[in-house]
């Protein structure tokens, strides 16, 4: 950490503001206080608590690797609300974007639908189709379309890239990324599951956020937070769900992987797609035609 310090009262606000503020707006929980889950709240503390010696955020960037179904939409969905109306951040720009304007509307359409549950959120803002407006602080949160050359005028205050392994190239990721130049305190979130294009801006920022957790780079400003199975894990072992993903048994469940897992042990195609989605493992192509034991024997 250097000197770096962690400052719990900054992060216990930020991790209020999901309890206190937000509610479910999907599945089983929809209508209940947006409790976040550990995992949740372990990325929650240490992106608002961890502060510089002069007091702002220790951590600009967050690369956040995580199989499907562990509710990393509705986390980036109120980390975006929070950055826009919790911030303190005169005149923020908040900005979804993925690979597809479609794809990036999923995270936004949940914070709208957040907004538009919760009364003090609703009277401080307008929502619409594709953005949210806070006059009060002259702010706004907005999806963005993928066409890159459009994107050199933003001013953006933070920035939710959601499943970065779809990228076709860098392009929108280093526009929107150098377009926090002038703020203070900016905030970019590359969250996504595991891909297998060894050779595009996702596998850069996976190798990247894992030699520092690794400890071969010093960046203190990236904070890497990937859950994965490792290479020699049994993919239909229980163990290797749990070990994978973080919320086994709360929004993901054994029955759902299992039979996954089974379809996967039967039909060599889609084990690629299992391993990436639902272990986060970064494979070798697309689809697999013969498993790799097969291979090697």
């Amino acid at each position: 950490a250097g000197e770096c310090w962690y400052d719990a009262e900054a992060a216990n606000r930020a991790i209020g503001f999901f309890k206190d503020c937000l509610t479910h707006v999907k599945g089983e929980k929809a209508g209940l206080p947006f409790e976040l889950d550990p995992w949740q709240k372990d990325i929650v503390g240490a992106l608002f608590g961890w502060k510089r010696p002069d007091g702002t955020r220790r951590f600009r960037t967050a690369y956040i690797e995580i199989p499907r179904k562990n509710g990393k939409s509705t986390l980036c969905a109120g980390l975006a609300l929070y950055m826009l109306f919790s911030d303190g951040e005169a005149g923020a720009e908040v900005y979804s974007a993925a690979a597809e304007r479609e794809q990036a509307s999923i995270v936004f359409d949940i914070a709208a639908q957040m907004v538009q549950s919760e009364a003090i959120l609703r009277e401080n803002s307008k929502t619409f189709r594709k953005s949210i407006a806070v006059e009060r602080t002259a702010s706004s949160y907005k999806v963005l379309s993928a066409d890159a050359y459009t994107k050199h005028g933003l001013n953006a205050s933070a920035i939710i890239f959601d499943e970065l392994h779809a990228q076709p190239s860098r392009h929108l990721f280093d526009v929107l990324a150098t377009s926090t130049g002038a703020r203070v305190e900016p905030l970019t979130i590359a969250i996504t599951t595991a891909g297998y294009d060894r050779n595009s801006i996702c596998w850069e920022q996976h190798e990247y956020a894992s030699k520092i957790r690794d400890g071969i780079i010093e960046d203190d400003s990236f904070l890497p937070c990937i859950y994965g199975a490792d290479k020699e894990d049994d993919f239909k072992d229980e163990a290797t769900w749990i070990k994978a993903n973080p919320a086994y048994g709360i929004s993901i469940r054994k029955d759902y992987l299992e039979r996954e897992a089974f379809k996967a042990s039967e039909m060599p195609s889609y084990e690629n797609t299992f391993r990436r989605l639902h272990l986060n493992q970064w494979t070798q192509q697309d689809v697999r035609w013969l498993p790799m034991l097969r291979w090697d024997e």
